[in-house]
């Protein structure tokens, strides 16, 4: 098998995990990236692609750690659902696959996640919601509720979100079940308990 096979295949299914990330998408669409946070979230699954094929040993922890720095810093945003943990578990886990051309244990696989959108395409409009209390010094709005960038607005998506947190990172430390009020400017949002 080429490594071009490997390459383009591995990027399949990384795209696919990618596009199934919730939390990702609840980011760019709560507005932590600002305007430009659907190219961000393709910046960092751009990225994470080219980790993963460069560096052949790669460790889950060292994946993980690249991740949760990279939504850090780019979304102000900490996951405590184990979404991180899982998404480098599978990319790992699949990246071992391609390279022993398991392709149809991958696609078994994969078709039984749940069917989801491709956005993670520049040509694909998502919706955007700016974070309610922030200064939107750069946007010039008039306060109508009216958007000029073509995005919609979805209130469906809210019902959905998951666990990500704009918390610092000394507070993600402490028990999950221990409720701790965020700074000012920053919001929780916890997963819903079954």
């Amino acid at each position: 098998m080429s490594q071009i096979d490997f390459q383009k295949n591995f990027r399949l299914v990384l795209e696919q995990i990618f596009n199934s990330w919730q939390n990702l998408r609840l980011a760019v669409e709560h507005g932590m990236g600002g305007r430009n946070g659907q190219q961000l979230a393709i910046e960092i699954m751009e990225y994470t692609y080219k980790y993963c094929i460069g560096n052949e040993n790669i460790t889950q922890g060292e994946l993980q750690d690249v991740l949760e720095e990279l939504l850090d810093q780019e979304f102000d945003t900490i996951c405590e659902d184990n979404s991180i943990p899982e998404i480098c578990r599978n990319l790992l886990r699949y990246k071992a696959l391609c390279i022993n051309g398991e392709y149809a244990q991958i696609e078994s696989e994969l078709s039984k996640l749940p069917k989801s959108k491709e956005w993670l395409r520049p040509d694909v409009k998502i919706v955007y919601t700016p974070i309610a209390g922030e200064d939107s010094s750069s946007d010039d709005e008039d306060g109508s509720g009216d958007s000029e960038d073509g995005m919609d607005i979805d209130d469906d998506e809210d019902n959905d979100i998951a666990s990500c947190s704009r918390v610092t990172r000394s507070q993600t430390r402490r028990k999950q079940e221990e409720f701790v009020e965020p700074e000012a400017g920053w919001t929780t949002v916890r997963s819903k308990r079954k």
